[in-house]
C-alpha cells in the first residue's frame, strides 16, 4: 500500500505573483515619468518668466541711462510700439522689443512689452514695464499657430526712476 505523503514546500513565485509584480512596477515607473513631465514643464515656465523679468530690467536700465528722453516720454509705448521718433530711445524700444520677440514663445504676434510712466508724489516717476507672451499648450510646436488652448502669460515690475 502506498503511503499518503504530503505535498513538499513550495519553492520560487508563481506566474501569478511575477505578473502581479510587473503590473505594480510598472504603474510606479508611469507615475515616477508622469512627475518628470510635470516637473520639466514647470521648469521651462520658470526660464521664460526669469527671461522676461531679465528683459524687463533691461529696458529699465537703458531708461535710466538715457533720462531726458525717459522724461520726454519717449519711452512710452504699448504692446510691440516702438516709439515716437528717433534717436536712441527708438534703438532701444526697437531692440527691446525685438529681443521680446525672439526669446519669448509666441513670437513677434503674441510676444511684446509695454511700459506705462506716471507721475509720483516725489516729482519722480514710476514706470510699470509689462512683458506677455503665449505658453503652448500641451504637444504643440512653437511654429503652430496660437489658439484658445495656449495661455496668455505675463509679467509685470515697477520701478522708481
Amino acid at each position: 500500500m502506498r503511503s499518503l505523503s504530503t505535498r513538499p514546500a513550495q519553492r520560487g513565485f508563481t506566474l501569478v505573483e511575477i505578473l502581479v509584480t510587473v503590473v505594480l512596477i510598472s504603474v510606479g515607473l508611469l507615475g515616477v515619468a508622469a512627475l518628470q513631465l510635470t516637473t520639466l514643464r514647470g521648469n521651462q515656465e520658470a526660464y521664460v518668466r526669469s527671461q522676461a523679468s531679465i528683459l524687463a530690467a533691461d529696458i529699465l536700465d537703458r531708461m535710466r541711462a538715457n533720462p531726458i528722453a525717459f522724461r520726454n516720454g519717449a519711452y512710452d509705448v504699448d504692446f510691440n510700439g516702438t516709439g515716437t521718433g528717433a534717436g536712441q530711445a527708438f534703438n532701444d524700444l526697437t531692440t527691446w522689443q525685438q529681443t521680446i520677440n525672439t526669446t519669448l514663445p509666441g513670437g513677434a504676434e503674441n510676444a511684446a512689452g509695454r511700459i506705462v510712466r506716471t507721475q509720483a508724489l516725489s516729482g519722480r516717476h514710476i514706470v510699470t514695464v509689462t512683458i506677455r507672451w503665449i505658453q503652448r499648450s500641451e504637444g504643440k510646436r512653437t511654429t503652430d499657430t496660437v489658439t484658445d488652448t495656449d495661455i496668455s502669460s505675463e509679467f509685470s515690475t515697477r520701478s522708481e526712476i
